[in-house]
């Protein structure tokens, strides 16, 4: 039985879809992009970026649901998002052991170089640098322009299986599928970006996302898919999650279903 996919315009209507939402986190991510790249961030800009790292940092290995109350929490005891601030309070950020010890390796990391210079670093994959994790840091790049870094959460791999996408890749490539039912955690996260970034390369070459100066291509921009797939698959809808391709998918409601291995098997 042969089966084709249509998976670039499956792609094309999906980001079509939410191309408000889409545009607007694009727009709020390049100026991100702009005044870290161009080290033009005010005091500000460089205490939300602190707030974000920690917003990083407490979503790991969980939901988003309830962060935001937790961090009006921490807000209104420490008051400004400052280094010293941070660190004088950290017992009131409710983390496990783990999590804190990287929070107070990046924040030794701050006090002798920039929050922007770390960033870049981050995002040119420097090693020697404290970091908070591969997903974490890729969503934290992405959240702020760095669309070449894709953020794989449960509901990116739950699409990826769904749609065929992954059952499409490892008939081209050697790749052992068991390392994406494996204990290796970093070893399954990349074999899934890889999995992402063959896909982007094959079907999203030619698509482009505008912006007011210009286009992104999607093949070169992966991070920007995570966008509208979060979205789509997310259960969160205080967050603008529509939880169509969630836990139990709502297949008849879903707009990428003619483009779904699991829709098409039905």
């Amino acid at each position: 039985m042969m089966i084709n996919i249509d998976y670039k315009n499956g792609i094309k209507i999906l980001l079509d879809e939410y191309k408000e939402v889409l545009n607007e986190e694009i727009k709020e991510g390049l100026i991100w992009r702009y005044k870290i790249e161009n080290r033009k961030l005010s005091y500000e800009d460089q205490q939300e970026l602190l707030k974000d790292i920690i917003v990083q940092l407490l979503i790991q290995g969980r939901s988003a649901k309830g962060v935001e109350s937790q961090i009006n929490n921490i807000n209104g005891v420490i008051g400004k998002w400052s280094i010293e601030n941070v660190e004088k309070n950290l017992d009131t950020l409710r983390m496990s052991d783990r999590k804190i010890q990287k929070l107070r390796e990046i924040l030794q990391h701050l006090k002798s170089n920039s929050i922007g210079d770390w960033i870049i670093e981050l995002h040119e994959d420097n090693n020697h640098i404290p970091r908070m994790g591969p997903k974490s840091d890729d969503d934290f790049l992405k959240s702020h322009g760095f669309y070449e870094h894709i953020p794989v959460d449960r509901h990116y791999q739950r699409f990826l299986f769904r749609t065929g996408i992954i059952h499409w890749y490892l008939k081209r490539n050697n790749d052992d599928v068991l390392i994406l039912f494996g204990g290796d955690y970093e070893k399954k996260y990349k074999l899934f970006q890889k999995i992402v970034v063959t896909f982007c390369k094959k079907f999203c070459n030619d698509i482009y996302i505008h912006i007011p100066n210009g286009t992104l291509r999607l093949a070169e921009n992966p991070g920007i898919l995570d966008i509208v797939i979060w979205r789509h698959c997310g259960e969160d809808e205080n967050l603008g999650c529509r939880n169509i391709c969630g836990n139990r998918p709502i297949c008849n409601e879903c707009v990428f279903k003619e483009a779904c291995l699991w829709y098409i098997l039905r």
